[in-house]
């Protein structure tokens, strides 16, 4: 595959793993806001731009911002410096909303430009390491372009459905992470109280019935060992939640149990602060309890 031109906007923690992995495999551009962000990149191979119109002229724009409404803002900036050309196409890494997300596509389709939305799954680790989920809603033959880049990437592509269904699943994704890590730390809370020790329910938990991402990831990881954060806010988590709550059809909106995280994980966000860290969520266990439950160092608070 020849190198292609690419343009990349949004070096959050997310987006720099991922740019990372393009960065020796392709004629990589980087922008972000924060200019201190790019100085990794250009370590490694990527041009840093000055201006956003720096990548204007880019065969490819990747965003890997925090909503729909900046992807929306940065593509209109793009366009008030002629970019992207008719031709390009844009991938849109974001966890963003479907609905706006079909509608930046159609409006992308009316100058000829190609979309895919394309959100990933499994946090920075899994994206440095080249074995993140991307989740790629797309027509059949925008898959086709896409696909080959988006494997330098990480082999884990899949082709979900049209433009907006990557978002929509990444957000039903997210909603079910985020109830069962509700759950997760709920039982651990419960457990400990109850003079169980929280190393032996996890690995009990781990070869049962109620294993989870929660159980075999977050909780021997973050809250038993190592540092407690895991690098995504309460203030997305919530964001994303909330969204696949948008989603429900008015029948099932009343026995939801997608509304019920949502609740739960904002009025976390607003008690414990939009920019705390999800596993941060345990400390309100803890509270409720009278329980020290996680035994990782906390030092990032």
């Amino acid at each position: 595959m020849s190198r292609a031109r690419i343009g990349f906007i949004g070096l959050g923690m997310m987006g720099s793993a991922l740019a990372m992995r393009l960065a020796s495999q392709a004629d990589l551009t980087v922008f972000d806001l924060d200019p201190a962000r790019a100085e990794p990149l250009s370590a490694a191979g990527a041009r840093a731009a000055a201006d956003i119109s720096d990548i204007a002229a880019a065969d490819t724009i990747i965003t890997c911002l925090p909503t729909s409404a900046q992807v929306r803002a940065a593509l209109g900036a793009l366009q008030s410096v002629g970019g992207p050309a008719p031709g390009a196409m844009v991938i849109d890494c974001t966890s963003g909303d479907p609905a706006a997300t079909r509608e930046i596509a159609a409006g992308l389709s009316r100058r000829g430009i190609a979309f895919a939305d394309a959100p990933v799954s499994g946090g920075p680790q899994a994206a440095a390491a080249g074995t993140i989920a991307i989740l790629v809603g797309a027509d059949a033959d925008t898959f086709a372009r896409v696909e080959p880049l988006l494997r330098l990437i990480s082999p884990s592509v899949r082709h979900v459905g049209t433009v907006g269904s990557g978002h929509c699943v990444k957000l039903l994704n997210n909603a079910l992470a985020a109830g069962q890590r509700l759950l997760a730390f709920e039982a651990l809370a419960v457990a400990v109280a109850q003079g169980v020790d929280p190393a032996s329910f996890v690995d009990a938990v781990n070869v049962s019935s109620g294993r989870s991402y929660a159980t075999e990831v977050t909780l021997p990881r973050h809250l038993l060992d190592g540092t407690l954060d895991q690098g995504f806010s309460l203030g997305l988590a919530a964001k994303d939640v909330n969204l696949a709550a948008s989603l429900l059809p008015p029948a099932l909106a009343g026995q939801s149990l997608i509304a019920e995280v949502a609740g739960r994980t904002a009025d976390a966000a607003r008690q414990l602060g939009a920019s705390t860290d999800v596993n941060r969520l345990i400390e309100i266990y803890e509270e409720l309890s009278g329980m020290t439950v996680a035994r990782s160092d906390r030092s990032r608070r």
